[in-house]
């Protein structure tokens, strides 16, 4: 019964919809596992989905509870224009991020990028190299 539950329980880390769950409730059903076998796998399969989850969520925090880095690292796999010429940048992660000022920059595909935090839950993007931010908002 008890490895049943356990399954179970496995199955539902690794859904998309445990975003919703905070690391710490996690940590705390891990916990109550008695077996140490069990309950080092359980450990360990929710270590091994931090960095996933974190960049998952980096720039959508506002939407659900969720720890997220400061900042990720990110290469530009294409750059589109939008509405009023502003960028609309798609990173190699899946990542889609809108520029929300007016301020110039000369990127291409395949340059890496910072994505980092600013005040009141914006964001800025800039190249590793350096050079000029752009404020942008994740779209996706």
């Amino acid at each position: 019964m008890m490895k049943a539950v356990f399954t179970i329980y496995l199955l539902a880390l690794m859904a998309p919809g445990v975003y919703a769950d905070s690391i710490s409730t996690q940590l705390k059903v891990c916990a109550q596992l008695t077996a140490n076998k069990d309950r080092l796998v359980c450990y360990d399969k929710l270590s091994s989905s931090l960095k996933q989850r974190s960049e998952q969520d980096f720039g959508q925090e506002q939407k659900f509870i969720s720890e997220a880095p400061d900042s990720i690292e990110a290469r530009i796999q294409k750059i589109q224009k939008g509405a009023y010429d502003k960028n609309i940048i798609t990173l190699e992660n899946g990542q889609v991020w809108k520029q929300n000022d007016s301020s110039r920059a000369h990127w291409k595909s395949g340059d890496l990028v910072i994505v980092e935090r600013a005040l009141f839950g914006s964001f800025f993007m800039k190249t590793v190299n350096g050079g000029r931010k752009m404020r942008v908002k994740r779209l996706k």
